[in-house]
């Protein structure tokens, strides 16, 4: 990994620009179902350290996703499509 990778863990480079991406392509609806079939990878135990990177990677993904949409709204999403 690189600097630049590194960087983007904790973020996209634009994070407004990824955010207004995501809004403008994905309903709340499927914002949550991603947000569910990526809470396995929490339990995985990677093998070495870029498996490690890239679930780090993936965490911020759920946890960005997550906050996009509330935590009220993600349970309630949740619960509603039986997720």
């Amino acid at each position: 990994m690189n600097a630049r990778d590194d960087e983007r863990m904790s973020g996209a480079v634009d994070q407004e620009a990824f955010e207004k991406v995501i809004r403008d392509n994905l309903s709340p609806e499927a914002v949550a179902t991603i947000i569910a079939f990526l809470q396995p990878a929490a339990f995985y135990r990677p093998a070495n350290e870029e498996a490690l990177q890239a679930l780090r990677q993936v965490e911020w993904f759920s946890d960005t996703l997550t906050e996009m949409l509330g935590v009220d709204e993600h349970n309630r999403l949740m619960e509603k499509l039986g997720l």
